[in-house]
């Protein structure tokens, strides 16, 4: 029976791709290069940073990070936006007496969440940098087993959600069961093949998918 339900932050509960977009469209100006769209962000996301600066401005320069990061706390505040699923999911998910949680590579995920409101809806956020100080980075399992152990769940009782291939095998490596939502670059079938126990298209099919674990 699943009491407790996990899940990524970017592009699985909240729509990042415009502010990553818009991020390296302002190194792109900088740098005059040419500006990148938002198709061809789509294409690199969860990659990581030198990943995108390659395939969006195409070489990977350590200073275009740090002008990059001189812009994100911004363009967060005023590109990023829950799907419109997200918040009527977890309030249904709360009303059945499910525990939420998120679980991020951002290093304080928290701040992230604070911004967009959506903080009060779980009962913890775990990054790598907190609550439970300094962890190993995804796919590592270490985040989700601390955060197991802190709400006294375990595996059988728990499933992460998450829009990318480091959440499938986090789940994996947690023994816990791993949902795929195509709101990234991820397809059913790529999903499938990294073993997840199920994919979705949208958050609201969580909701009967609790449901029917607890018949």
């Amino acid at each position: 029976m699943i009491k407790l339900v996990v899940f990524d932050h970017d592009m699985t509960i909240v729509d990042s791709s415009y502010a990553i977009m818009a991020g390296f469209n302002y190194v792109a100006d900088h740098e005059g290069l040419p500006r990148v769209s938002h198709e061809k962000t789509m294409q690199y996301i969860a990659a990581p940073i030198p990943t995108y600066c390659e395939g969006l401005l195409g070489e990977y320069r350590p200073e275009w990070i740090k002008l990059y990061r001189s812009q994100a706390d911004r363009l967060e505040r005023e590109l990023i936006k829950p799907f419109d699923d997200t918040v009527p999911t977890l309030t249904a998910l709360r009303e059945m007496g499910i525990k939420l949680a998120v679980l991020s590579n951002r290093e304080r995920p928290s701040l992230a969440l604070e911004r967009t409101g959506l903080d009060k809806y779980f009962d913890v956020i775990v990054g790598a940098h907190e609550p439970f100080g300094k962890l190993p980075y995804k796919p590592d399992p270490a985040m989700m087993n601390a955060l197991m152990q802190h709400l006294g769940v375990t595996p059988s009782e728990t499933v992460y959600v998450g829009d990318a291939d480091l959440d499938i095998i986090t789940a994996i490596g947690a023994k816990v069961r791993g949902i795929g939502i195509t709101k990234g670059n991820f397809t059913h079938e790529d999903f499938a093949l990294l073993g997840a126990w199920k994919s979705i298209d949208n958050l609201n099919e969580l909701i009967e998918i609790v449901r029917r674990d607890a018949d």
